[in-house]
Formats: structure tokens, sequence, C-alpha cells
């Protein structure tokens, strides 16, 4: 069966002062003659060539400009809410609604940013816990919520009507066991859905390693939008 191929937006410059101004203190404008979401539109570039779709999720301060918006819905990108803002409802449906609003209603699902560990913006909540999430879905008539633990030997599931997967298959070999080889994720995404975890900046800039992986996994798995499975 297809893999899923996530990727979830963190960066909105490369220039690290830009950046910071821009998702930590939220403050920066988003302007493309500086180079905003420089990373994620090389990706989605090369995507696009050949001719792979990907479910891509947007912080509220990486969120696209109207024209790449609609590019990726153009070519058939899945889209959603790489939420930042959680420790409550309110605080998340004001970042869902800002995203849905820029991808005209088509946004179904969302993933977290974080995994509990780090506070990693001003404002960030760095609680994660799924079940929170899954009823966060529910109360917004989502359909998905993609997890961020790290066993990709687990199944989803569909939780009061949310399919939810709770772990995902990180490219970044920091989130994953070493059992858990190219050629495992080829294997084994013959059988189910799995979901393959990216950054932009993995792949841009990346390591050799990364960038390496990142080309077999693209060469060896067929890929299909979350928006086609659900």
């Amino acid at each position: 069966m297809p893999a899923i191929l996530r990727i979830d937006v963190d960066r909105a410059y490369e220039n690290r002062i830009l950046h910071y101004a821009r998702v930590n203190q939220e403050l920066f404008p988003a302007l493309d003659s500086r180079g905003y979401l420089e990373s994620c539109k090389e990706v989605v570039s090369d995507l696009n060539s050949r001719g792979l779709k990907a479910s891509i999720f947007f912080q509220p301060f990486t969120v696209p400009n109207k024209e790449f918006a609609e590019e990726l819905m153009k070519k058939g990108h899945s889209v959603g809410l790489h939420a930042v803002h959680t420790k409550d409802f309110k605080d998340f449906s004001g970042d869902l609604t800002k995203i849905s609003k820029r991808f005209e209603g088509n946004v179904y699902g969302f993933t977290k940013h974080g995994s509990g560990k780090f506070q990693l913006s001003r404002r960030h909540d760095p609680n994660y816990d799924p079940n929170k999430f899954i009823q966060y879905a529910k109360q917004s008539n989502l359909k998905y919520f993609l997890g961020n633990e790290e066993n990709p030997d687990e199944n989803e599931k569909n939780v009061d009507g949310i399919l939810h997967f709770p772990s995902a298959f990180w490219l970044n070999r920091n989130y994953r066991e070493d059992k858990f080889t190219i050629d495992w994720l080829a294997e084994e995404s013959v059988s189910r859905t799995i979901v393959v975890l990216i950054h932009p900046e993995d792949v841009v800039g990346g390591t050799e390693l990364m960038v390496r992986e990142y080309e077999r996994i693209l060469d060896t798995v067929e890929f299909i939008a979350i928006d086609a499975v659900i």
C-alpha cells in the first residue's frame, strides 16, 4: 500500500535571525523577497517534478502565501495544521482557522509541533497528549491526527471517528531505532500504510546521510496524499 509523506514545515527562513523573529517572537512578516519558506518550496518543487504527492503541515507562522497555497492544492498535495498553540481548544482553534482559511477550507487534519520534551518557541505549548489532540480533531470536525511517536511498527487506529497514526518513520535517525531501515520501510509499506516524516531542512542543507536516505525512500516507496486515504 502507498505510504504517506508527511512534511512538517517548522522553518520560516533559512536566515536564523529572521526565522527567530518570525516564528519565536511572532513579529517579522512573511516576505518572499527575503526567502520565506525557501526550503519548503525547494522540496515541493522537487516532488512536483517527480509527480509525487505529499501531506504538508504548516504552523500559523509558516503559513504559505496565497500563490504557493494555490500551487499546493493544484498539484494535489494534502495540507493541514502543524499545531503550536495547543494549551486549550481556543488556542488550537485559532491556529486551525488561520491555516484552513488560507487553503479555502481544504484542511482535514493536523500534526503536533514537538513531542513533549522542549518548548520550541515563545508561545509553543510543549505538552504532547494524543488523546487531547484527538478530541480537538473531533471538536473541529477534522478527520485525522498524525502523531509523533517513534515506533513505525504501530498500525493506525480509528478513535471516536478520527484516523490516528500514533507513530511515524522519521527520516532523522535520531528519532528511529536502527532496525527501522529503508529496506524495512520498503518491504513493510507493501502491506500497510506508514507515515514517513521529514522536515524540509532535513533535505535542504541536511546531512549527506539524510539526503541519501531521502532519495532512496522516494525511489523505493510509493506515496499517496493523506486526503486520498481518509
